[in-house]
């Protein structure tokens, strides 16, 4: 059985996509409206871009941490952008939209596991927002208000990104645990099935033999024949399961009736294929059927090996043959 590990939130999605240029297309509504504010109306047009391609860059990255080229790229766009437009604008109202776009990539930054990154960028941006405000009628007092709330919103996005970790590491806990508790069901069921399995086939072949003999009924030739026969088949049952298969089993009894001593070994392990059987099975069953005295020994060989099985008759007639492995 296997399991697959579920994912609390896709931060890589259609949906995350589409609130992120969502999100882009407000703060791009902001920029142009607080535009005729601009000293250099191109300079919000550059910002714009950069802010594009950070949201082109983490819509292209499929993977749950972001790669570090895209990381840095956000951690050098966030402090830029109060580089190139916080001196352009005039204070107050809506003109201070890049602040909330930069703090806003930083959030995602955290969201997808670059919490060091995400925090050194936040390092830089608060210090672009301090060196503005000391340096223009702002005030070092408001640009520190500004950057303590907005540093504020980056600590939410690392509280919530470690909580997410720590979440979807505790689901993979279970899903790994109930993965180990499945397959052993799936391990005690299959002995379970298999234990039934040869219990009725010893039902079938050696129980009516038991109680004949427990019937105090005198032994003639015929039951010691079937009595030996029956053995051998057991003594298959053990020796060689992969050699039980109608044709051979048939023909194995029908010959051993006939005095012919057939052994039976498998060592393969169990992996082969179905029509690497057959093709032996069949062989195997000619040859069984064709004997008449002798010995016929069929042996399917260990993995790892050119030649997939053995057949020697060794009777009125000699023959031997090998089987090939595929490929």
């Amino acid at each position: 059985m296997t399991a697959r590990t579920p994912h609390l939130v896709s931060l890589t999605g259609t949906g995350a996509q589409l609130f992120t240029w969502v999100y882009f297309g407000a703060t791009a509504a902001l920029a142009l409206w607080s535009l005729p504010d601009s000293t250099r109306p191109a300079v919000v047009f550059v910002v714009l871009g950069l802010y594009a391609a950070v949201c082109v860059a983490m819509g292209l990255d499929k993977g749950e941490q972001l790669r570090l080229p895209g990381a840095v790229v956000v951690v050098v766009v966030a402090p830029a952008s109060v580089l190139l437009v916080a001196w352009q604008l005039v204070p107050g109202g809506y003109t201070a939209w890049y602040v909330g776009a930069a703090t806003a990539m930083l959030f995602f930054l955290n969201l997808r596991g670059r919490i060091i990154l995400a925090w050194v960028g936040c390092a830089l941006f608060v210090g672009m927002l301090l060196w503005w405000g000391a340096t223009t009628p702002v005030g070092i007092a408001d640009a520190a208000f500004t950057a303590t709330r907005q540093s504020g919103i980056v600590a939410v996005g690392t509280l919530t990104a470690l909580a997410l970790q720590r979440t979807s590491g505790r689901i993979r806990e279970l899903v790994a645990e109930a993965s180990v508790r499945g397959a052993a069901e799936a391990a005690g069921l299959a002995v379970a099935d298999e234990r039934t399995r040869r219990l009725a086939e010893l039902r079938n072949s050696v129980v009516p033999l038991l109680q004949r003999i427990a019937s105090g009924a005198p032994i003639s030739a015929e039951d010691r024949s079937t009595f030996a026969v029956a053995e051998a088949d057991l003594r298959d049952s053990l020796r060689a399961r992969g050699l039980r298969v109608p044709a051979i089993m048939d023909a194995a009894r029908a010959a051993r009736l006939r005095g012919v001593d057939v052994v039976l070994l498998d060592d393969s392990a169990g992996e082969l294929g179905h029509e690497d059987i057959h093709e032996f099975a069949t062989m195997v069953a000619e040859a069984l059927t064709g004997a008449t005295d002798g010995r016929v020994t069929a042996r399917l060989l260990p993995p790892g090996r050119p030649v997939l099985g053995t057949l020697v008759a060794d009777g009125s007639t000699y023959r031997q043959e090998e089987l090939l492995r595929r490929g």
